[in-house]
C-alpha cells in the first residue's frame, strides 16, 4: 500500500534505500530502490506495506489447499478401495508385502476337500441336533402317554374293588383237633 502523497523535500533515507549508484552521481538526486515501498516518517503518514497478503487472501487459500488434499485422500481411499492395491502393487512392487496376497493354486486345490468335508460334516451335525430335538419330543410324548396309562390303571383299580361283593365273613369253626393215634 503505497501512500499518495508526493516525497517530503527534506526526507532523509536510510542507506538500504538509497541505490549506490545514485549516490555516485549526486548527492543532491536520491532514488528509491526499486521494489522498495515508500515509508513515511510522519505519524500522519503511518500506512505501511506488507508483503503478507490480507487475512482474507490467506483464508481462501488455505481452505484451497485443504480442498485440494481432501479430495487427493478421498480418491486415494476410492481407487484403493476400487482395485484392492492392484494399482499400487503394479506401479511399486516393492510395496507388494503391504498387501494380502491370494492363496496359491496349489493351496487352493488342498482347501477345496477339506472345506466339502467341512460343509459335509456341518450338515450332519445339524441333522443330529434335529435328530435329538425329534427324540426329546418322543419321549416326552411318551413320558405323557405312561402317566396316563398309570392313571387309567389306578381308575380301573378303584372301580374293580368297587363293584366287587365284599367277601363273606368266615364263621367261627373251631380249629380241628389233630388226629390221635390209636393205642392197640
Amino acid at each position: 500500500m503505497h501512500s499518495t502523497e508526493s516525497l517530503p523535500l527534506n526526507a532523509e533515507y536510510s542507506e538500504r534505500d538509497i541505490d549506490d549508484v545514485d549516490i555516485e552521481r549526486t548527492n543532491k538526486v536520491h532514488r528509491l530502490r526499486p521494489g522498495r515501498p515508500y515509508r513515511a516518517s510522519g505519524p500522519k503518514n503511518a500506512q505501511f506495506r506488507s508483503d503478507r497478503p490480507s487475512i482474507a487472501r490467506r483464508i481462501v487459500r488455505t481452505v484451497g489447499r485443504f480442498s485440494v488434499v481432501a479430495l487427493i485422500g478421498v480418491g486415494a481411499t476410492l481407487a484403493w478401495q476400487s482395485y484392492g492395491g492392484e494399482m499400487v502393487k503394479a506401479w511399486a512392487p516393492s510395496l507388494g508385502w503391504l498387501f494380502p496376497t491370494s492363496p496359491s493354486t496349489e493351496l487352493q486345490a488342498l482347501l477345496k476337500p477339506v472345506a466339502l468335508d467341512l460343509a459335509i460334516m456341518k450338515r450332519s451335525v445339524e441333522q443330529l441336533a434335529s435328530n435329538q430335538d425329534q427324540l426329546a419330543r418322543k419321549q416326552d410324548q411318551m413320558t405323557q402317554a405312561f402317566t396316563a396309562l398309570q392313571a387309567a390303571e389306578r381308575d380301573i383299580s378303584q372301580n374293580i374293588l368297587a363293584l366287587a361283593p365284599p367277601a363273606p365273613k368266615a364263621a367261627n369253626v373251631p380249629p380241628s383237633k389233630p388226629l390221635q393215634p390209636t393205642a392197640r
